[in-house]
């Protein structure tokens, strides 16, 4: 045979076995959500007392946004974005319980009909495994194909013992979907560093002995978390897992812990900003962006495009690795809520304001609350000043309202915002409907 055919012959069988080359493995996907944690509280974000040497190693393999997002700073309906990839007025959830001898059924319905993560990746082939907060009484509501077990109003005991008593069922799910060779997802979503305040005593005394003093338990907490996200982490290395798994840190809500008092629940930056991160070897390069805004909307479209899964065109967010897509954001909308809902087809009826947030500005316009719901202890009171406007490069903690000397920029910044979502329009329109205009 003639040098000539052997070159055709290897060419030819080169390029069959090319078609038949086998697609890679889609990433297994893991969410690590913390819980009522402050954007400042680790020392990757500059704390200088609270240590998360496991966060840390995270952040820096990671594509980290420290101006990240969530949409609105309630566990429930921050969370249920991250299901959904939708603002809380779109999938109804606005609140974390409905107002008192009302029932939760019409919200867990509702909410049931909207995207969820687990049912898309579902379409690929991925099984996934709820552990810890979950609000919608079953994770089954979200498609989750594991976990464990009904969580009634926001967790069972059992779920809530994840990271404060074992990681077992996390390890076992591992173990499963490797037997079966299935990509997974896993929702990592302890009650930590959330009240109660019950860490380790080592823990507690190592920060009494550095002068945290009434901080001391809160910042234990963040060890004590910290230390369950090291757990997790090694043990994907230690299985082989890291290198074809995409990790996303991300917390829920904020609190303020660096002298700013309660700001839980409200659209202050405390209780609204959080450290994004994304971990994927050989795919993303690890980077700290001080810039760009990044929101709890956008987990759901990254999640889905990391893994091939095609994207619902109603969601909102962006791919958090389209490098484009990010850079041209210009700002977040936010929406804050009472405690309790009133009506599952009426989101704004438990509304207190809407924000809007820009890489130097934030606009905050105030509802008035509604009559027949009680803020919460920890909530901040509504403020005489029904709009509010800050410069957040020269006045990050929100000191100074500045809008009455800046009516351009308030009206600069309101026309976006209520293109948006503007529920006193919406009413308006609704009652010049009814009445036959």
């Amino acid at each position: 045979m003639n040098k000539i055919l052997k070159s055709l012959i290897l060419v030819a069988v080169s390029g069959v076995s090319a078609c038949f080359a086998e697609e890679p493995a889609p990433p297994n996907v893991v969410l690590i959500l913390s819980d009522d944690q402050g954007y400042a509280d680790y020392s990757f974000m500059g704390h200088e007392m609270i240590q998360t040497p496991n966060l840390d190693r995270l952040a820096s393999q990671s594509l980290v946004y420290e101006r990240g997002y969530v949409t609105t700073a309630l566990c429930c309906p921050s969370l249920s974005t991250m299901l959904t990839g939708l603002y809380p007025h779109q999938h109804r959830t606005t609140g974390n319980d409905p107002l008192r001898r009302i029932s939760r059924k019409p919200w867990v319905e509702y909410f049931r009909s909207m995207p969820q993560l687990p049912r898309l990746l579902a379409q690929k082939g991925y099984l996934s495994m709820h552990t810890g907060k979950y609000w919608h009484e079953n994770p089954e509501v979200s498609g989750f194909t594991d976990g464990m077990g009904k969580t009634g109003r926001h967790g069972s005991p059992y779920s809530l013992s994840i990271g404060r008593d074992t990681m077992q069922p996390i390890y076992d799910f591992f173990q499963k979907a490797q037997d079966q060779s299935k990509p997974f997802m896993l929702w990592y979503a302890p009650f930590m560093p959330h009240t109660p305040h019950t860490p380790p005593e080592r823990l507690e005394q190592k920060y009494e002995a550095m002068g945290a003093g009434k901080n001391s338990k809160y910042y234990a907490m963040c060890e004590w978390f910290d230390e369950t996200c090291g757990e997790l982490l090694d043990h994907l290395a230690e299985q082989g897992l890291s290198e074809n798994t995409v990790i996303f840190y991300i917390c829920d809500n904020g609190v303020g812990s660096i002298g700013m008092g309660s700001v839980k629940a409200s659209p202050h930056e405390l209780g609204v900003r959080t450290p994004i991160m994304i971990k994927w070897p050989d795919h993303i390069k690890a980077k700290m962006d001080k810039d760009n805004l990044a929101s709890n909307l956008d987990l759901v479209p990254t999640v889905l495009a990391a893994c091939g899964v095609d994207i619902p065109a109603e969601l909102p967010g962006v791919d958090l690795l389209d490098h484009a897509a990010v850079s041209q954001r210009k700002n977040l909308f936010l929406e804050d809520f009472m405690h309790d809902m009133v009506d599952v087809n009426d989101p704004a009826a438990s509304l207190r304001a809407r924000s809007s947030v820009s890489k130097d500005w934030k606009l905050t316009v105030w509802h008035e609350p509604n009559p027949l719901l009680k803020l919460e202890r920890w909530q901040m009171d509504t403020p005489k000043d029904k709009v509010q406007l800050f410069n957040l490069q020269d006045d990050p903690m929100q000191r100074n309202n500045i809008a009455e000397q800046n009516p351009e920029k308030v009206a600069e910044l309101r026309k976006p915002l209520d293109a948006w979502w503007n529920p006193d329009a919406e009413k308006k329109s609704q009652t010049k409907k009814a009445a036959g205009q």
